[in-house]
């Protein structure tokens, strides 16, 4: 597996060039996205509902084990649904035919379970780490931080937390561990859903990448994750403002605007997202099925 060095100077080309993915063909690479959002909502408001069935409304095991597999079964299925986003990304920019529909694909080309593996994997790396952070910080900081998030869900102001056991430990492990995590786990859907790799060659392959293109890869994820933030900062903004006049006016429609605004944002950042994954795996790994690929936009422009 041919994996390439690349300048620190490329996460500003990815990051701009996620921004113009969808030009080409936008109605099916954001019609994927909005496919694979809707799949995830019937997928919760149907766990939701088997749950209040079985439960009978209350709390029972029943219910709680219903929760549980649900969630499980998101975690399976959204590793499935981002390879094939970046599967219709790919037929796109590639300028090949490709429909919303093909965000399945996976199952078509019985990738489906492989990729379905990383969702059990990004499980228990969650345990791991849950339990890494939790020596580090303390018990006594833990606890005040779920009581924290308690406070929030019930809309009350949360106590000041205090300061973790090992700040500085805590902070390294976070930025590491989120690093590798979600780069192992991003290039390794790639691999299997792009390149047909094995399981255990997507993980090799994208832990090896990780450590070799640390520097551009890190600053990618920097990039991505505070362009996120500032647009979901500014969009919470206007919509509160957009929805209170709205709400004065007529409230069901201030739901709708706002419930298409929040589908709106997701299906977004999912675009620049696996796009962005999608476009570190074509630079970084040899991308031979994919030869007619036509000339991206240039790394220092966005396209209009």
């Amino acid at each position: 597996m041919t994996i390439r060095s690349l300048p620190i100077s490329r996460a500003w080309a990815w990051f701009l060039q996620a921004v113009n993915l969808g030009v080409r063909n936008p109605r099916a690479v954001f019609g994927a996205a909005l496919l694979m959002v809707a799949s995830l909502y019937l997928l919760v408001m149907a766990g939701g509902l088997l749950g209040s069935l079985v439960g009978g409304g209350g709390t029972s095991t029943a219910a709680l084990a219903m929760m549980l597999l649900t969630i499980v079964a998101i975690f399976m299925l959204v590793p499935v649904l981002v390879g094939g986003l970046m599967h219709v990304i790919r037929e796109s920019e590639a300028g090949r035919p490709v429909l919303p529909r093909d965000l399945f694909a996976p199952f078509r080309q019985g990738r489906a379970g492989k990729l379905a593996a990383f969702g059990s994997l990004q499980i228990m790396a969650m345990l791991l780490g849950g339990l890494v952070t939790t020596q580090l910080a303390g018990s006594d900081y833990m606890t005040a931080y779920s009581e924290a998030v308690n406070a929030i869900l019930q809309q009350k102001t949360p106590a000041p937390l205090p300061a973790p056991a090992h700040p500085g430990l805590l902070f390294v492990w976070q930025i590491a561990f989120n690093y590798f995590t979600t780069t192992i786990a991003l290039l390794g859907i790639a691999l299997v859903a792009l390149s047909g790799s094995t399981f255990g060659q997507a993980i090799h392959g994208g832990a090896r990448a990780a450590l070799r293109n640390f520097a551009p890869n890190l600053l990618a994820a920097a990039l991505f994750f505070a362009a996120v933030m500032i647009a979901g900062l500014m969009l919470s903004i206007v919509g509160s403002v957009v929805l209170l006049v709205l709400g004065k006016i007529f409230m069901p429609l201030a739901l709708i605007v706002g419930l298409l605004l929040t589908f709106a944002f997701i299906t977004a950042v999912l675009v620049v997202v696996c796009g962005g994954g999608y476009l570190i795996w074509r630079d970084t790994f040899a991308d031979t099925q994919n030869t007619t690929t036509a000339t991206p936009a240039s790394p220092h422009q966005i396209e209009a």
